[in-house]
């Protein structure tokens, strides 16, 4: 019995032992559990076995997974370390998605001996030719300051193996690599940092009467229906649209506040009575804006506006602005003609951006501008001199950063080919015109906004057929399907046709005057055949 006793001792404490080293392998959760969707942080390293820690908090050795509340605080530092290697450490901003998996690789460096970095005699050179995305961010090589990029540095090929170069710039986080040995005799190594800004986030919460409205960030940057509430924005001005068919579109500009929420309630107006306006200029391709809510570049045609005044705006580099008051009739078209006046003695400058692929969001110091275009540069005017950092932002690419100078009485231009991102798309961007502007957007029959209008972070289902209808009072529906891929940009350009009027039906009130006046005509003779048998003489008796 003895025996016994200790062989079933012996079994409860390895399943204790089992059960607390399962324990410990779970997957930690770093943020407080402010909401239920949870997405991770998905951590490896070369070489494997290094300790990692998300903002402090420790989730066990490489390989690992960290569990972070979609709606806990914004934004994580993971650190990852092993002795005898450098400690590697990366911020990532924000929060993963419901369900995400992020994936962080550390690649650690080994610690090297510190020797005298005198280079022996008759020792050959090799060179560091260091640049980054953002002007002006400083350089510093092995601890020693070597100004603002681009800069060459030359290192001896026999000097001290190894160098730590370091990136800064007011504003963005610091960058940071090791760069083992030394260049080859006469050998360049070409580095180049892209800095990531430092983005604090809050949110935005939009309601709506009557609620069930499509509320879109930054035309198309993320959408939610009312009420709903667009998370993790980033500081800064937005753009916030509500729309629903049938209604007047509402348009705001809203500021964001790190861990603030900013609130959007919008009274929707019904469109009783509608009609157009059709703007162009002198010289074309001035960009259009209705009640501050942009239209295209003209020429253009604007439709599905409330029957009174509108008030049109016309802005293009090099140009002083165009405003007037436009008073738009029932089904009918209002035309202008605008002859823009160039600046004289300027005191601005203006800022011309374009991308390829187009659709991207344009942030100016952190501010929303509008969207990149497929049929020409997007013009921002009016700009004081100084130096501006512009963000453009789109789905399954790289955020792309930059700053210009902006030179009072010139034009500077931002031209970006965007970098695909490293992992694969889930979602897809779409950008959606119509001629005339301002028609409702429809995708597998859920309302979806007016026309212009980009989406993007839509996520896909490549084995599903997708249908873009688009309507306007006075227009035959547009429709096209087709299948859309993750990480796909799709365009819509839709040429609607003005649907033809049907002949008004007769009412039942001109049908009863006709009637009643063939009845008068056909009594009028009656009586006038008896008036004509009267006055007839008789015939005499024979």
């Amino acid at each position: 019995m003895h025996t016994i006793e200790k062989i079933v001792l012996v079994v409860l404490i390895i399943a204790v032992a089992m059960i607390g080293s399962v324990t410990a392998a779970e997957t930690v959760s770093i943020s407080p559990p402010i909401g239920g969707d949870v997405g991770y942080y998905d951590i490896t390293s070369n070489p494997a076995d290094a300790a990692a820690s998300v903002d402090g908090t420790s989730v066990g050795l490489t390989p690992t997974s960290a569990t972070v509340y979609v709606t806990g605080p914004p934004g994580h530092t993971v650190t990852v370390s092993k002795q005898g290697y450098q400690t590697w450490s990366m911020y990532y901003s924000g929060n993963p998605a419901p369900g995400e998996h992020k994936a962080v690789n550390a690649v650690l460096y080994p610690n090297t001996v510190t020797v005298p970095t005198t280079a022996s005699p008759g020792s050959q050179q090799g060179y560091y030719s260091i640049n980054a995305n953002v002007a002006g961010a400083a350089v510093s090589f092995d601890g020693k300051s070597y100004g603002a990029v681009p800069v060459t540095v030359t290192v001896s090929t026999t000097g001290t193996p190894g160098h730590t170069i370091d990136i800064a710039k007011q504003g963005y986080q610091t960058w940071s690599q090791y760069y083992p040995g030394n260049p080859a005799e006469g050998q360049t190594v070409n580095v180049y940092a892209t800095l990531t800004p430092n983005v604090q986030t809050g949110t935005i919460y939009v309601s709506s009467t009557p609620s069930g409205a499509s509320a879109i960030l930054d035309n198309g940057y993320d959408q939610v229906v009312t009420p709903g509430t667009f998370n993790t924005v980033s500081t800064g001005s937005h753009t916030v649209k509500v729309l629903m068919s049938g209604y007047q579109a509402y348009s705001t500009s809203i500021p964001v506040s790190a861990g603030a929420t900013s609130n959007v309630y919008a009274t929707l107006t019904p469109n009783q009575q509608i009609g157009s306006i059709s703007v162009s200029s002198i010289p074309k391709s001035a960009s259009v804006y209705i009640d501050n809510i942009f239209e295209g570049m003209t020429n253009v045609v604007v439709g599905n506006l409330a029957v009174g005044s509108h008030t049109v705006t016309l802005k293009m580099a090099g140009y002083q602005t165009w405003t007037n008051t436009v008073a738009v009739n029932n089904q009918q078209t209002t035309y202008i003609t605008a002859t823009l006046t160039p600046v004289s003695s300027p005191s601005t400058g203006d800022l011309q951006v374009s991308s390829s692929p187009s659709g991207a969001a344009i942030y100016l110091n952190g501010d929303y501008q509008g969207t990149t275009l497929s049929s020409g540069p997007f013009s921002i005017t009016g700009l004081s001199p100084g130096t501006y950092t512009t963000v453009l932002k789109k789905t399954g690419y790289t955020d792309y950063t930059t700053s210009t100078k902006i030179v009072a009485g010139s034009t500077a231009q931002v031209s970006a080919v965007l970098q695909p991102t490293s992992t694969p798309a889930s979602t897809a961007s779409a950008e959606i015109t119509s001629d005339p502007s301002g028609a409702d957007v429809y995708i597998n029959n859920a309302y979806k906004g007016i026309t212009p209008i980009a989406f993007q972070n839509v996520p896909i289902d490549a084995t599903k057929t997708y249908t873009v209808t688009i309507k306007l009072t006075g227009y035959e529906p547009y429709s096209s399907s087709g299948k859309i891929s993750p990480g796909q940009n799709i365009q819509v350009n839709a040429a609607l046709t003005p649907s033809s009027q049907p002949a008004p039906a007769e009412s039942s009130q001109t049908i009863w005057y006709i009637l009643g006046g063939i009845g008068i005509v056909a009594v009028i003779i009656v009586i006038g055949y008896v008036v004509m048998q009267r006055k007839k003489p008789e015939e005499p008796e024979y």
